[in-house]
This record gives structure tokens, C-alpha cells and sequence, in this order.
């Protein structure tokens, strides 16, 4: 058995590829960086670099094409939406060669377009934060990311403070939300044809930056309230395949705000693991058709950590422009040195896959290293 793991430099791809090696399932591992840490993994046996989509699309999916009729593996797992919008374009030519266990096209768009995703979780009667009117308001792209000629585009959702500062406001790619002021929440499932297999809570205990974003430190949990909107969300979109739906907990009313929906893997990825619920496994099972049983049972409390996150997220706390109330400086300094919490876990560092985190240490200094000079 083989699986396809793009995008080798993501921690998700990491997490993918020592879940899925671990059972026996032999790990092809791509991207399009050389140096991408995944390919250290002694779980990736073979290692490929395609051409950057963000440079030629075209390039990149004869890359993908060419890796996949030489190794013939069974599963493409969907990593990032920059490995995936290509293979959208061209899906029923690609999967004539391989599994892609995703939802329709259809679905997924409605999903990845923001505006899309936010009317169909209103028409569910559960919160989303409301147009914005008053500063600061968060411009949050439309589409993460989009194809623009030959090229994959990216686009990242900026913090507007000021009318001033709506001036570079384009409402063709970007709209405007009110600013949630609380703590990140993730729903992740697994479906099989609109029926749930698998789901999983956590709350971001810290992110990059402390306004909002990736979580460098994660726990997790279980909530009654958190769970019955992603099963309601995943239901009415009749999904198929892994979902992470996030969310933010209002801190002035405590209800949790609908974000966005990501049909892919996450970058998380590792906690999910950790805690009893393997969703790479789960996923290629689904992709070859095999039974599945439903595994809705986890543990709670357990950590983890995305190290150069956390120092990134430390620095903004120390040193960051102030959005929303910023955490206590001394709590995050001491939070940040205690490093063996019980049920502590890290996304780059295993005893038995050291490599991966040997390299992560090496390009993170080496960045860290640039900017200084």
C-alpha cells in the first residue's frame, strides 16, 4: 500500500506520514522545497520535488503526474489548498490515477468562498460575527487562496484600525467582519458521505499572532455545545472526507463564532494523533473504501506544541502591536519555558523521528538569522 503526501515542508504532512508509516502504509513523500523536514521522517521512503504551484501550475501538475505514474500510490492526501486547487481544475484526469478522498467540487467551493461558507452557516441559526462596522474590523480574503493565470495567489486577512486604512480595503477579493475578542476553538471530523465517522475538539491555548491565527500551543478538549455545530455544519453540506471547522468563543457573550470551514488536513494535525483519534489513517481507509468504525472517544488534556510557533507567539506578546487585550507577559514567559507539561507533546519533535526536528531547529534559526542581518 502507498500513499502521496504533498506539501512535505507542512506539519501536517508530518503528522500524515509517521501515522500512516507507522501502520505499514509506505509514505511518498513531495514538495517543493528541498529542505522540507518531512522528507527526513524515516517514515517518508521516497522523496520528490515539484514544482512550486505559486510559480507554474502547469510545471507543477506534470510534477504531481509523474511522480504518481512512476510510483503508483493508491491515496493523494489533501494537505493544503495550494496542492489542491490544481488537481481540482483536472480531477477526473487525475482521479482515473489515483484516490482523492475530498467532496465534490461543488461543495468544496461553497466551503472555501468565505462569503459562501458564512450564508450557509447563518441559514443554521449558529453565530457568525456580523458585518463589521465599527474598528478594528478584520478584512478576511474571500478565497485563502485562489488561481490567478499560471499561478496559485495567496491571500492573507489583515486587521483594519482606521477608515484610513479601508483605502487598500478590495471588496472583490476581501470582506469586512467585526473582530471576535476571545480564544480560537477547532471542530475536526471525519464524514462518509454526509454520515460522521470521527470527530475531535481542541482549544488554542496560544496563537501566532495572539489576535488569531495558527495555534502554536493546543489542548484537548470535549464541548456539547462546540460539537453539535460542526456535526450541523458537515451534515447540511453532506461532506465527504476530513473537515476542520474553526471557530472563536466570544468573550463577551461565551458563544462560539463561525469562522471558516478548511476541507483538508490541518496543521494541528499531530494533537488529534496524539490523543487517540488518527485521521490520516481514518482517511486513507475511507479513500480505498474500507469500513470504518466510529471512533467519536478521545483523550482529554492532552498538548501540543508547535515549538518555533510558541516563540513567535512570545515575541508578539512582548513586543507585538496591541489589537485586543494582550496576555500577561510574565504568564506567557513562564508558560513558555515549562516544557515537559503533563500530556505534553511536540509537532516536530518524537523520540523515534528526530530528524525532522533537528532540520525545523536548523531553518528556523537560519530565518531567524536573515532577519537580523
Amino acid at each position: 500500500m502507498r500513499v502521496l503526501i504533498p506539501a512535505m515542508e507542512k506539519r501536517s504532512a508530518l503528522a500524515a506520514a509517521r501515522s500512516l508509516g507507522k501502520k505499514g502504509i509506505e509514505v511518498i513523500g513531495c514538495s517543493e522545497k528541498k529542505w522540507a523536514p518531512g522528507f527526513f521522517s524515516r517514515y517518508c521512503m521516497k522523496k520528490y520535488v515539484y514544482c512550486s504551484p505559486f510559480k507554474d501550475i502547469q510545471r507543477y501538475l506534470e510534477d504531481i503526474q509523474e511522480i504518481i505514474r512512476k510510483e503508483k500510490p493508491e491515496v493523494l492526501l489533501p494537505i493544503n489548498e495550494e496542492t489542491l486547487l490544481p488537481l481540482l481544475k483536472h480531477r477526473e484526469d487525475f482521479e482515473r490515477l489515483i484516490k482523492l478522498p475530498l467532496p465534490s467540487n461543488e461543495i468544496l467551493d461553497k466551503s472555501l468562498n468565505k462569503i459562501s461558507a458564512t450564508e450557509i452557516v447563518k441559514g443554521l441559526n449558529i453565530p457568525c460575527p456580523k458585518l463589521g462596522t465599527n474598528f478594528p474590523l478584520v478584512a478576511r480574503p474571500i478565497y485563502s487562496r485562489r488561481i490567478e493565470g499560471n499561478k496559485v495567489v495567496a491571500e492573507k486577512l489583515f486587521y483594519v484600525k482606521s477608515k484610513k486604512e479601508l483605502s487598500v480595503f478590495d471588496p472583490n477579493r476581501f470582506f469586512l467582519q467585526e473582530y471576535i475578542s476571545g480564544q480560537g476553538y477547532g471542530f475536526y471530523a471525519l464524514f462518509d458521505h454526509g454520515a460522521p465517522k470521527a470527530y475531535f475538539m481542541m482549544k488554542r491555548v496560544h496563537e501566532v499572532p495572539f489576535t488569531g491565527g495558527p495555534s502554536s500551543l493546543r489542548e484537548s478538549i470535549y464541548d456539547e455545545k462546540l460539537k453539535e455545530c460542526g456535526l450541523r455544519i458537515l451534515k447540511e453540506l453532506k461532506w465527504h472526507g476530513v473537515a476542520m471547522i474553526e471557530f472563536r468563543r466570544d468573550a463577551k457573550d461565551g458563544e462560539f463564532k463561525f469562522i471558516e470551514i478548511n476541507g483538508r488536513l490541518w496543521g494541528s494535525l499531530a494533537l488529534s494523533v496524539y490523543a487517540g483519534v488518527d485521521f490520516p489513517h481514518l482517511l486513507f481507509k475511507l479513500a480505498k473504501g474500507e469500513e470504518i468504525k466510529e471512533q467519536f472517544d478521545y483523550k482529554i488534556g492532552v498538548k501540543a506544541r508547535w515549538f518555533f510557533g510558541d516563540v513567535s507567539y512570545l515575541a508578539g506578546v512582548l513586543f507585538g502591536k496591541k489589537i485586543d487585550k494582550r496576555p500577561s507577559r510574565w504568564k506567557s514567559v513562564l508558560e513558555f519555558f515549562n516544557f515537559f507539561q503533563k500530556d505534553m507533546c511536540y509537532d516536530y519533535f518524537t523520540r523515534d523521528d528526530l530528524k525532522p526536528a533537528l532540520l525545523n531547529i536548523f531553518i528556523s534559526f537560519l530565518k531567524i538569522f536573515k532577519k537580523i542581518i
